[in-house]
């Protein structure tokens, strides 16, 4: 059989993709995809007994998911013929850059996309081309899903979102529970200010404290670290509010993949909340503080210049 080839480009790296049958191994690809995985994950967390734990469970699945989803909308932006290449080359750096650049309008991003400018609302426009044509329903549906994805890639490009999620999923580097934070003046100098004077400005039950190591000073080739202290709130509700609307998103997203890769739009189905108050209502529920860091300041010149300490180890 003759060999076919199609170029993909991953964010701005270009690759030749040769098979057999391109889209017979993109369609085999996409009809595997279990598009309610996550509904799955959340069933099984939402009315567990150890809620401490769920929840860890239910954030950690949040991260795997907006991963996922932007993954395929990665790919139905610049490989939609090509799909499973694209997802298998990606990197995490690579996909953030490519949703980062559609929120910023970047036309420069490559598209095999048939629009006329890089917008979450364009995206949602050629997605939904096939959900109830011509109707206000259509025309609202792009509306809020594109509102939807451009709220979730703020919190996707968010660099505390991948802090949390690395230490959540890398050896599960985590103390379970969130964190309140209140106030008070001095009424004399070093005297804590009386309790029933605090005021507290944020706290949650749910959430979780890891350890990160980070550079100290801008020297380049520099190994002189410190470690600092990150404190994660969340709010379930906020939670599972938006893994429904994620999962939502990627049963769409997969079957606008499958319509462009020559499937029937007849056989697709498409799905949204029937109440269009359900894609805002996730960010109603806020813990105030969403995260603290402590740490000691170091300044570079302490440290700089100071030859590291050798340290012999043998294990028998």
């Amino acid at each position: 059989m003759p060999l076919e080839n199609t170029i993909i480009v991953v964010d701005k790296e270009p690759y030749c993709i040769w098979e057999v049958d391109i889209s017979e191994q993109n369609e085999k690809f996409l009809k595997s995809i279990d598009v309610e995985y996550f509904d799955y994950v959340l069933k099984q967390n939402a009315e567990a007994e150890d809620d401490k734990r769920a929840s860890v469970a239910l954030q950690l699945a949040y991260h795997h998911a907006l991963e996922t989803l932007f993954s395929y909308i990665g790919a139905y932006i610049q490989a939609p013929d090509c799909a499973y290449a694209w997802i298998a080359k990606v990197q995490n750096v690579q996909l953030r850059s490519v949703i980062e650049k559609v929120s910023l309008n970047d036309d420069s991003l490559f598209t095999k996309l048939n629009i006329p400018s890089i917008s979450w609302k364009n995206i949602s426009r050629l997605v939904f081309q096939q959900y109830m044509p011509g109707t206000e329903k259509q025309n609202d549906t792009i509306e809020l899903f594109a509102d939807l994805w451009f709220r979730l890639a703020r919190e996707f490009t968010d660099d505390n979102h991948a802090i949390e999620y690395n230490s959540m999923k890398h050896g599960f580097r985590v103390h379970p529970g969130g964190f309140g934070l209140s106030v008070g003046i001095e009424h004399e100098y070093g005297v804590p200010c009386p309790k029933d004077e605090m005021k507290t400005v944020g706290y949650s039950e749910y959430g979780v404290s890891l350890y990160t190591l980070e550079k100290v000073g801008n020297q380049k080739g520099s190994r002189s670290l410190i470690s600092k202290n990150r404190s994660f709130n969340w709010r379930v509700e906020k939670t599972i509010i938006l893994l429904q609307l994620i999962s939502n998103s990627i049963n769409n997203i997969v079957g606008a993949l499958r319509i462009a890769n020559g499937v029937s739009a007849n056989t697709i189905k498409f799905l949204r909340p029937v109440e269009s108050e359900f894609f805002t209502k996730a960010w109603g529920y806020t813990p105030g503080i969403n995260n603290l860091c402590f740490h000691y300041t170091i300044e570079e010149k302490y440290v700089a210049y100071r030859a590291p300490c050798k340290i012999a180890c043998v294990v028998s």
